[in-house]
């Protein structure tokens, strides 16, 4: 196991914050100061079995991941990009941060042993200031021409991107204030989407968002560049122009709206399978409406309650296979047993079904290699 002999001091501060749990918060549960939880997290004091016992019961990890050595953060120059609201909670954020660090640490326990499909991403023409429409358009057709998907509605989206070499999980933060985030991680463009509203248009929306910060931004901007709230907002115009010209190229949806009736709405979301709300704002941008046509349009939504919940958001969720499959193949092939892999990454079956995009139980299920995307390495 890929464990050191120590308590590792980090993991402590990482677990917590992973909880969105402030030293105090966790102090109290303990029944111990601030000052103690302190040392453990410096490493000045290492903690009793007894109160690491505690932690692993409070924190919701396994003995095993206090032990664990730390990763090699390769992604710590690299910008996490939000696609969240202005009241979104600072601890939020900082938990999202910490699980990003733990998917990337699966992601590289599970290329020690599979070889995942190779990172297709086209080099665009950066450039450090703000983009115009035209210029995110031309980028969204040459992401689709790149990857060969032509110019009608796209079938699997989060299929395609994993084709493609981009890592995508599914975690639940329990806040609808936080639809999604991603940063390159050790080579590979990572995406997380947060399935708490379990929208499929909304997922594929927030997918296609995250892919427009990974390409046209990420060469660009710092973590340090994000603190600026004026940047930061308009990073996330670009990104939302960028999605819409992705899942609704102007040559072919253009064609397909002949109508202002929301119910016409409907039937295009049934076809493009994007947010009704993205697509008029897709003809907003493209002046495929007129303005009264778009105030009308909004009047509807609000007064049917379409921007809480749309029609057709029953429709089944596209989900990532990739880790699925590298799992599948390690145990079908009697490499390690599933409580060694749970015990060498450090998290709980639970965890590890949530950012593997796992059926609940899914350890005690047997196993299905239909459709392989991952092969195993051939040295193993």
């Amino acid at each position: 196991m890929l464990v050191s002999k120590t308590i590792v001091p980090n993991r402590i501060r990482q677990a917590r914050i992973s909880r969105e749990m402030s030293i105090h918060d966790l102090a109290v549960r303990l029944e111990l100061s601030r000052q103690v939880i302190s040392q453990y997290e410096l490493g000045r004091v290492s903690p009793s079995m007894r109160v690491l016992n505690n932690l692993s019961y409070i924190l919701k990890y396994p003995i095993s991941f206090f032990y664990k050595k730390p990763a090699i953060e390769s992604y710590a120059n690299s910008p996490v990009f939000f696609r969240s609201r202005k009241t979104t909670r600072k601890k939020a954020h900082d938990a999202s941060i910490e699980r990003i660090k733990l998917f990337g640490e699966i992601g590289d326990f599970l290329g020690n042993y599979i070889d995942f499909c190779e990172v297709k991403m086209p080099k665009f023409d950066y450039r450090s200031d703000l983009l115009d429409v035209d210029l995110i358009e031309r980028y969204a057709v040459e992401m689709r021409n790149f990857w060969g998907l032509g110019l009608n509605p796209i079938n699997n989206l989060v299929g395609t991107f994993e084709k493609n070499g981009i890592a995508i999980s599914s975690i639940q933060l329990g806040t609808s204030k936080i639809d999604g985030f991603s940063l390159w991680s050790n080579g590979r463009p990572t995406i997380f989407i947060c399935h708490d509203k379990n929208s499929n248009s909304r997922v594929r929306f927030s997918a296609a968002h995250e892919l427009g910060h990974l390409a046209m931004h990420s060469d660009v901007y710092s973590n340090e560049d994000l603190l600026g709230k004026d940047i930061k907002e308009h990073l996330e115009v670009e990104a939302d122009i960028f999605a819409g010209a992705f899942l609704l190229p102007k040559e072919t949806f253009s064609k397909d709206v002949y109508s202002s009736s929301i119910d016409h709405f409907i039937q295009l979301k049934a076809k493009w399978k994007a947010p009704i709300y993205a697509m008029i704002k897709r003809c907003e941008v493209l002046s495929l409406l007129s303005d009264n046509q778009i105030k009308y349009l909004s009047d509807q939504m609000t007064k049917r309650g379409y921007w809480q919940k749309e029609p057709l958001d029953d429709m089944p969720v596209e989900r990532p296979v990739a880790f699925r499959q590298a799992i599948d193949l390690i145990m079908e092939n009697n490499i390690l047993i599933a409580d060694e892999i749970r015990e060498d990454i450090g998290i709980s079956y639970d965890e590890l079904e949530e950012y593997c995009f796992l059926d609940k139980g899914y350890f005690s299920t047997d196993i299905d290699n239909d459709n392989q995307l991952i092969y195993l390495k051939r040295d193993i």
